[in-house]
């Protein structure tokens, strides 16, 4: 694998779990600093437009992680995933779906990083990196 390549690699279950951060995160940030009470405007429109955007990079990385280690069960499951945040934010908004839709989203990074560790440990043994 090209170091380009492994680079690319992670950048499914990276940008995964950037996904939940950049959501949650958000959300306790602006909760610790009403804390303090200092308080803080998000434009929800702009933060789900960020959010869909690293979907999108999540799906196109989980894509490239299946070409290495062609395990379809976390491609497949961050698909389902994708599609049931993106309903709850562009159709139905529901809180329960959401949840669920980004713990699908880190089980299908956790699954994707076991998958390649084990591609690269049936195959990467003897190469230089």
């Amino acid at each position: 694998m090209t170091k380009l390549g492994k680079n690319l690699s992670w950048l499914g279950s990276v940008t995964s779990l950037l996904a939940v951060a950049t959501c949650y995160g958000t959300l306790a940030a602006v909760t610790l600093l009403s804390l303090i009470g200092v308080s803080v405007d998000i434009d929800e429109d702009t933060l789900v437009k960020l959010i869909t955007g690293l979907l999108v990079l999540a799906l196109l990385g989980m894509v490239y992680s299946w070409r290495i280690h062609r395990h379809p069960g976390p491609l497949l499951l961050s698909l389902g995933a994708a599609t049931l945040l993106l309903w709850v934010f562009y159709g139905s908004y529901s809180k329960p779906l959401e949840l669920t839709g980004f713990a699908l989203l880190v089980i299908a990074s956790l699954w994707d990083f076991r998958a390649k560790k084990r591609a690269c440990s049936d195959s990467c043994h003897g190469e230089n990196t």
